[in-house]
């Protein structure tokens, strides 16, 4: 039995059938459905709104295999009428909670409050700050800075750019004007203790590119996906050994690349947290359920990744 943690209706055009075809080709049996809602995106051209009415639509539809979730804004003046609205419906927590403040955000306490309250799992997404390019015009020369500082090469290119091309001073007033400074999602790791200390009725499930590039330590910060050789037991480990409130997802490409880059370190880190780790993909098919059934776990473990750990969180 399979259930996948972590998908959405509405990204990369997913409609509710489309869910449907992914999971029973996949053999999933439920599927927790996610909302992205931000009120104010930093980075507008980069924020997609996933609607809550298709969730509960795909709910009402199928409620045999549709688990639903629902992260407001914390800034939006509703939130808590929307989110009891949506728990009363039997929504089974917070997800994914996606936005540019710090855990110590005073908008953030009210949320994580109520969720504390009322015992309630929140799925979250870490992903660092750093400069991101927005273009003036639709031109050849914006639209190539656009892919190179935000897209490309995992942060490489964007590391020149920003680096040797601004100090040699060649561009250097051309990007200023349409850099801006992306403050990142839920950072740092000090204030996440913080909150895992502090409310210890929630079930903190982090997913995202920061969370797993600590999965080992990040020999280079400035790459969007860490690569190469593994270089350590990154905070993750010290995260899941210590708070038993914290989980983390394998969702997406940073949660495969993770696991992917050292199958024997990947290997020792689920014989550990077996417990602790969710199956999910993020409407991402790149072979995560075929790389796990390859590390050599037990059938024990397996069946906690892929099943047991998601159904005991929102029994």
């Amino acid at each position: 039995m399979v259930i996948d943690s972590h998908l959405h209706i509405g990204l990369n055009g997913w409609t509710e059938q489309t869910l449907l075809n992914y999971m029973d080709t996949h053999g999933i049996e439920k599927a927790w459905i996610l909302t992205w809602d931000e009120v104010n995106p930093v980075v507008p051209m980069y924020y997609i709104p996933l609607d809550i009415e298709l969730v509960r639509q795909a709910f009402r539809n199928h409620p045999d295999r549709i688990v639903p979730f629902y992260a407001p804004d914390p800034d939006r003046p509703d939130w808590q009428e929307r989110l009891q609205e949506c728990l009363n419906e039997g929504f089974a927590g917070c997800g994914e909670l996606k936005v540019p403040y710090r855990w110590n955000d005073e908008r953030m306490f009210p949320l994580l409050e109520f969720l504390d309250k009322h015992h309630l799992p929140l799925v979250f997404h870490m992903e660092r700050a750093r400069k991101v390019f927005i273009p003036a015009k639709e031109q050849w020369a914006d639209w190539l800075f656009k892919r190179f500082v935000n897209e490309r090469f995992n942060g490489k290119s964007a590391r020149f750019i920003e680096g040797p091309i601004t100090r040699s001073g060649m561009l250097q007033k051309y990007l200023e004007k349409r850099m801006i400074d992306f403050p990142g999602y839920l950072l740092d790791f000090r204030l996440l203790e913080d909150a895992l200390n502090r409310y210890r009725h929630i079930r903190f499930i982090s997913h995202g590119p920061h969370i797993w590039n600590h999965f080992s330590i990040p020999a280079k910060e400035y790459l969007f996906h860490q690569s190469g050789r593994i270089s350590g037991k990154g905070i993750l480990w010290k995260l899941l050994e210590q708070y038993d409130n914290f989980y983390c997802d394998l969702s997406g490409f940073s949660g495969f690349n993770a696991l992917n880059r050292d199958r024997s370190f990947s290997t020792e880190f689920l014989d550990m947290f077996f417990r602790k780790v969710l199956f999910g993909t993020d409407n991402s098919d790149l072979g995560l359920m075929a790389l796990l059934e390859g590390l050599g776990l037990d059938n024990k473990k397996l069946h906690a990744i892929f099943y047991a750990n998601a159904e005991a969180i929102t029994r």
